[in-house]
C-alpha cells in the first residue's frame, strides 16, 4: 500500500504539472462563471444556463484533461524506460498501471470539486440576477466578482510562488484554482445567506465517474498504442457513447447526464445516481484489468 500511495501521489502531481493542465482548469472555471452573464434573453429559470454550463465544463473540458494525463502517466513512462525501472523494484505490473490510473482519477477528482463549486455559485449568481431586476435576465454581480475574483487571484499567487518559492507553477496554479472555488462560494454564502442547489454536486459526481471510464481506458490504451492513436480511439468511444453505446465497454452517456432532473426545482432522484454510479464501477474495473491484462504481456526494457 505505501508503494501504491507513493506511485498515486507522483501520477496525480504529473498530471497536474502538465501545461494543458493549468490552462483546462482556468478556462473551465472563467467559462463558467462568465457565460451565464451573455444570457440576453430569458429562456425558462434562471439557473438552467449555469447548470448545463458547469456540467458540460466537467464532460468537455474534464475529458480531456483526464485522458490527456493518463495518457502521459502510462505511455510515456512506458517509452521512456521509468516504468522499467520502477517496475524492478519489485513493483507488481498491476499495481504500477493502476495506482498511475488512480493518480489520474485522483486529479479528475479535484478538477470536479472545482467546478462543482463554481456551478453551484454561478447558478445562485443566475438566480439572485433574476430576482433583484424582478424577472429580468441580469447576473447578480457580487457573485460574479467573487467567482472571477478569486480564479484570477489564485492565478497571481501561483505566479507569485513559482518567482518567489520556485514552486512548480502549473501545479500551484491547478491547486490553489481548486481551492478558490470553495472560499468563493462559501463566502458568497456567509455574506448574502444565498440558497445554493446542493443537489448539483452528487449529480456532477455520477458525471466524473462516467469521465472517469473514459479516463481508465485510455490508460489501457496507452499501453500498446501511441498517443495519437489513443486520441482517435477515445474519439470514437466518446461519440458512440453519445450515439450509440456498447454498453458492455462503454458507458451510456446519458445515464451519466442528469442536469435535466434540476428543471423546474427537481432534483435527481437516488436510484438513477446509484445505478449510474455502480454502472461506472463496473466499467472502470473492466479497463483496470483490461489495462493490466496488456501491460503483463508487454516486453518492457
Amino acid at each position: 500500500m505505501r508503494r501504491f500511495g507513493v506511485l498515486v501521489r507522483s501520477a496525480a502531481l504529473e498530471a497536474l504539472a502538465e501545461p494543458l493542465s493549468a490552462i483546462l482548469f482556468l478556462v473551465a472555471l472563467l467559462a463558467v462563471h462568465l457565460l451565464p452573464s451573455f444570457h440576453f434573453h430569458q429562456f425558462g429559470e434562471a439557473g438552467r444556463l449555469p447548470r448545463e454550463c458547469g456540467f458540460s465544463a466537467l464532460l468537455v473540458f474534464g475529458l480531456v484533461f483526464a485522458t490527456s494525463a493518463a495518457v502521459h502517466a502510462v505511455g510515456r513512462e512506458l517509452e521512456s524506460g521509468t516504468a522499467a525501472m520502477t517496475l524492478s523494484r519489485s513493483v507488481p505490473r498491476p499495481l504500477f498501471f493502476c495506482a498511475k490510473v488512480a493518480g489520474v482519477f485522483a486529479a479528475l477528482a479535484l478538477f470536479g470539486l472545482a467546478v462543482s463549486c463554481a456551478t453551484l455559485l454561478s447558478v445562485a449568481s443566475s438566480e439572485m440576477g433574476r430576482l433583484v431586476t424582478n424577472g429580468g435576465v441580469c447576473v447578480w454581480g457580487p457573485g460574479i466578482a467573487a467567482g472571477t475574483g478569486f480564479t484570477l487571484l489564485a492565478l497571481a499567487f501561483a505566479a507569485i510562488a513559482n518567482w518567489a518559492r520556485r514552486a512548480r507553477f502549473c501545479v500551484s496554479a491547478c491547486l490553489l484554482l481548486a481551492v478558490a472555488q470553495p472560499i468563493a462560494l462559501l463566502s458568497i454564502a456567509w455574506l448574502s445567506k444565498v440558497p445554493f442547489e446542493w443537489g448539483v454536486v452528487p449529480a456532477m459526481g455520477v458525471l466524473a465517474v462516467g469521465c472517469a471510464v473514459f479516463v481508465a481506458m485510455a490508460g489501457a490504451c496507452a499501453v500498446r498504442l501511441k498517443p495519437a492513436a489513443v486520441a482517435a480511439v477515445l474519439s470514437v468511444a466518446v461519440a458512440l457513447s453519445f450515439l450509440k453505446p456498447v454498453r458492455a465497454v462503454l458507458p451510456d452517456i446519458h445515464r451519466f447526464w442528469l442536469v435535466d432532473a434540476f428543471t423546474g426545482g427537481g432534483a435527481a432522484s437516488a436510484g438513477d445516481m446509484l445505478s449510474a454510479v455502480a454502472a461506472g464501477v463496473l466499467l472502470i474495473a473492466l479497463w483496470l484489468v483490461a489495462g493490466s491484462a496488456l501491460l503483463m504481456r508487454r516486453e518492457i526494457s
